[in-house]
This record gives structure tokens, C-alpha cells and sequence, in this order.
């Protein structure tokens, strides 16, 4: 492994690391300024507007832009640390490269998320629903890529990080309060987090083998 990564494999790590990071602070922002919001009688979309509320992307004031637009920035620098992981040798793999680009997939539904929140009604839906999705199958696809190679240990824990998000799929769909709520969707958002910023670090810290030349 190169002792100097080149510099996009950097900014990549960043990306992971604070990718998760900027969407917690803005989440934890717009909550503060959302006294009516709970855990577990709202979804966290509802941060950024109600079916039917105006304007938009601006319908609950200061706490709707600042979730809308934080979650797009969060879904810009996921895009970037998922572009760029596909030159890990470990998921230097037919199975490593499908579960990147699901990941980047998944990035590009963070960003139509804040794009499209829930005042455009069914097109958030939509888009929110193939978010969660392909969180589960980027994580079960690089973790079983990674099991595959070299990382026995690391393939495990992003297994497990995406049979917890298979788990909690079926309390979406139950109802309030054990389910339907901002409580049930942490458990995807945290595992794909923790996911970036594990794998943000190695690329940062040089953990993780490069492909080289990297291209």
C-alpha cells in the first residue's frame, strides 16, 4: 500500500467522515427549532414541511431549510466518498463494484430527499422508500464483498450494520408509536453512517488498500 494516498482519497475519507456528521447537526438544529416535533409521533421528514404545507422547501421556516439543505450536502459528500471507495482493492470485485454503485445511488436519494421533502408529496415518498432500500443492500452487498476478500472481521460488521436496517424495515410500516416514526428511521440512517465514517477514516488514515495507479 502507497505510504502517500493521492489527494482525492483524502477528501474522500472527509467526506465520509463528515457526511454523516453534517446530517446529524442539521437534523439536531431543526429539531431545536421544532418544538411541536417528537420521536416518535413524527418522521424526520416532517422537519422539512407537511403534505400541503407552502412554500415548499420552506414550509416550517428556519427548521425546514435547514434540514431540506442539509440533508442535499450530506447526499453531495456521500456521493463523493461512494465514488471513490470503488478503488479499495477489497471491493475491487464484481460484488464490490455493485455494491458501491448502490451506494452512490443511495447518496444520490439523500440528496432527492432534501430535493423532494414530503410538502411534494408522493415523489418524496418514493424517494425516501428507495433511500432506505438501498441503504440495506449497499451495506449486506460491500460487507459480504469485503467477507470475501480480506476483511472478515470488517465484512461482519457491515453485515450486521445492514441486517439491522433489514430488520427495522417492517416497523415503518406499523403503527405509531412502536413504529412510523423518526425512532425506526435512525436505525438505517446510524448504520449507514457508522459505515462512512469507519471507511471515511481508513481512507484518510491509509487503513485501506488502494488500488494503484488510482484513477
Amino acid at each position: 500500500m502507497s505510504s502517500k494516498q493521492p489527494v482525492i482519497v483524502k477528501i474522500s475519507g472527509l467526506c465520509g467522515i463528515f457526511s454523516p456528521i453534517v446530517a446529524f447537526v442539521c437534523i439536531s438544529f431543526a429539531i431545536y427549532h421544532s418544538d411541536w416535533y417528537t420521536w416518535t409521533g413524527n418522521w424526520l421528514s416532517d422537519l422539512g414541511g407537511i403534505p400541503g404545507e407552502t412554500p415548499i422547501w420552506a414550509s416550517r421556516g428556519i427548521a425546514s431549510v435547514i434540514f431540506n439543505s442539509g440533508l442535499i450536502i450530506a447526499g453531495v459528500m456521500g456521493m463523493v466518498f461512494a465514488s471513490n471507495i470503488r478503488k479499495i482493492r477489497m471491493l475491487n470485485t464484481r460484488l464490490g463494484r455493485i455494491g458501491t454503485l448502490f451506494l452512490i445511488l443511495d447518496m444520490f436519494a439523500l440528496c432527492a430527499v432534501g430535493i423532494f421533502p414530503e410538502t411534494t408529496g408522493n415523489m418524496h415518498t418514493l424517494v425516501a422508500l428507495i433511500f432506505f432500500v438501498l441503504v440495506a443492500l449497499s451495506l449486506l452487498t460491500i460487507g459480504t464483498a469485503v467477507r470475501k476478500s480480506s476483511g472478515k472481521t470488517l465484512g461482519w460488521f457491515v453485515t450486521l450494520l445492514g441486517a439491522i436496517t433489514l430488520c427495522s424495515f417492517p416497523f415503518l410500516f406499523i403503527p405509531q408509536p412502536w413504529g412510523s416514526n423518526a425512532v425506526i428511521e435512525m436505525f438505517p440512517i446510524v448504520s449507514i453512517s457508522a459505515f462512512a465514517i469507519v471507511f471515511g477514516i481508513g481512507l484518510l488514515i491509509d487503513k485501506v488498500e488502494i488500488i494503484q495507479p488510482y484513477i
